[in-house]
């Protein structure tokens, strides 16, 4: 393996035995190189590969103007992220994670803590396991670093993990997402004055359904009418208040989305909204 180019004393870009470059780093491994060195392979402590140019060309950025002990950080955070997680992650985290870290490390040492919290109940309800991860990150960050970010810091990281899921490339916005979610599930306890019980299966299911059916509605994937499971007679008769609570949610989805839910979509929606009411109840009478 060759040097094409030095970055710095801890990174270089190296030519494989297909032609195929990879971004090295280590402790010395760019001092005093030149291109066409052999790579000192005692010193190779990280290989980065991506699967684009663009990418490539923002991690060469990241490993260029950032110090090396960042990227090493990520990485390592990275491949925890990969074995709690059953999402296969995009490459690109190394990327926007690293840069994230970088510069939130920066900006506490300059005493510039400026935090949007404005979400923070709503990524740590919603994305429960995300955000223990992401907890766990910050906690890291402190301790490698020597700085104390402050809980709110666990929400951006919770949000660039959530980017990175390749199966959710196609959402436009994390945050348009969550606030929708976040929009459904005040309708549903203010409709029936309920508190939900987070920790219940219950809320975990009705959490799970509302993230499909959300990316459903920004991607505007409309489902089949064929084969309806219930007619709206059914619903108004088996569960009247988790319909007319399904109506609302119709309603505003189709004023502010421009999507009309399908029947399916309806009768999936009223079962949930009936399972975590009756849920919320119970648990308000045994307490």
């Amino acid at each position: 393996m060759f040097v094409k180019r030095r970055l710095n004393n801890n990174a270089v870009i190296a030519l494989e035995s297909d032609g195929s470059e990879v971004i090295l780093t280590g402790s010395g491994i760019g001092f005093q190189v030149k291109r066409g060195n052999p790579v000192d392979m005692s010193k190779v402590e990280k290989t980065f590969k991506l699967d684009s140019n663009d990418k490539e060309n923002k991690l060469v950025q990241i490993a260029t103007n950032i110090p090396i002990e960042y990227l090493t950080f990520t990485d390592n955070v990275i491949q925890e992220i990969k074995e709690k997680l059953s999402h296969e992650i995009d490459d690109n985290i190394y990327i926007t994670l690293t840069d994230h870290i970088y510069y939130a490390v920066t900006r506490f040492r300059e005493g510039n803590n400026f935090f949007n919290t404005s979400l923070l109940w709503e990524v740590q309800n919603i994305y429960a396991q995300e955000y223990e991860i992401a907890e766990y990150i910050r906690d890291e960050i402190n301790d490698q670093f020597k700085v104390n970010l402050p809980p709110e810091e666990a929400r951006m990281i919770t949000l660039h993990i959530i980017d990175s899921y390749k199966s959710d490339q196609n959402v436009i916005d994390t945050g348009i997402a969550i606030k929708l979610m976040t929009d459904i599930l005040n309708i549903v306890k203010y409709h029936f004055n309920i508190e939900y019980d987070t920790h219940s299966m219950a809320y975990t299911r009705f959490v799970i359904h509302l993230k499909f059916l959300t990316r459903r509605i920004l991607q505007k994937n409309k489902e089949p009418e064929e084969d309806v499971l219930f007619s709206t007679d059914y619903l108004k008769s088996k569960m009247p208040e988790a319909y007319k609570c399904t109506q609302k949610i119709v309603q505003y989805i189709k004023k502010t989305k421009h999507v009309i839910l399908s029947k399916n979509e309806q009768f999936y929606l009223s079962v949930h909204i009936e399972r975590i009411v009756l849920n919320s109840k119970g648990s308000s009478q045994n307490e």
